[in-house]
């Protein structure tokens, strides 16, 4: 929580007056009550009306996106939004910025926001550049990990496997990408984990616009196999990671598929979906 700068000497404590609805409150000086400590009132109109903050809508708005429920080509009206979340414009577009930067929100100068809608061709680009890119976090994994990295990855395979027997298509589609974003970090080279972070977030969308109606979410067992490969320092682990992402590839329909219109406050239930 950003603060003022401390008071000095006996220079009287001024409250920061109301806030216009909808804008960003300004720094707070603090009080003499409480060094730093922003009143209650004030930190709900900072993070919204009803409670919401920037964090948490764009979780919600990215887990609709992902879950298929905010289909592509839908149109994220800003003032029904803002109404939806109780947030301004100003932070609302913080939100659609961040997921613009992440390739599943496209921005349309004077026509507002949309949920992207990943071609076919790029549904291909993306795997392919994945292929490239995830051999060499392979081999930086198996150079680098220890047994605390071995341990996160089994850990992280156990909490992918609860979710899909769960039928949790949200989460399993959530730890499935951070699997491999969780290889990338272990082999240490930050601009491959950055350009993996993006071509992660574009292949959840795509597999969640393209995933043959019926087909299991995201099964662990490749995951299994690819991090006991890993742990044991196997050089077929690179093979692994290229025949799973193949697969992955191969389970979709690549189809175009005819959009439909989304009411966003059905969407959102109030602004509240289960995080």
């Amino acid at each position: 929580m950003t603060t003022g700068a401390p008071t000095r000497g006996k220079r009287a404590y001024r409250s920061p007056g109301p806030v216009a609805k909808g804008r960003t409150p300004r720094a707070v000086s603090a009080s003499p009550t409480g060094a730093g400590v922003i009143p209650k009132s004030l930190r709900l109109r900072r993070n919204g009306a009803n409670g919401a903050n920037v964090d948490d809508v764009y979780e919600q708005i990215w887990s609709a996106i992902i879950d298929n429920s905010l289909p592509p080509e839908t149109r994220l009206v800003e003032e029904r939004l803002c109404e939806i979340f109780g947030l301004g414009r100003t932070r609302l577009r913080q939100v659609l910025q961040r997921l613009a930067h992440e390739r599943v929100v496209t921005l349309m100068p004077n026509r507002g926001a949309m949920v992207s809608k990943p071609s076919i061709r790029e549904a291909r680009e993306v795997f392919a550049a994945r292929r490239v890119l995830e051999a060499g976090t392979v081999a930086g994994y198996i150079e680098s990990a220890s047994r605390a990295d071995c341990k996160r990855i089994h850990d992280h395979v156990a909490r992918e496997l609860a979710a899909w027997r769960q039928s949790d298509r949200r989460a399993s589609l959530k730890l499935s990408g951070e699997f491999h974003l969780i290889i990338a970090e272990i082999a240490g080279n930050q601009i491959l984990v950055d350009m993996l972070r993006d071509l992660v977030s574009r292949s959840s969308l795509i597999i969640a616009v393209y995933q043959k109606p019926g087909a299991p979410c995201c099964p662990p067992d490749e995951h299994r196999e690819l991090s006991l490969a890993l742990e044991r320092r196997e050089p077929r682990a690179a093979g692994l990671m290229t025949q799973h992402l193949d697969q992955v590839l191969a389970d979709l329909r690549l189809e175009e598929h005819d959009g439909k219109s989304v009411d966003l406050r059905s969407v959102f239930s109030n602004g509240r979906r289960a995080l």
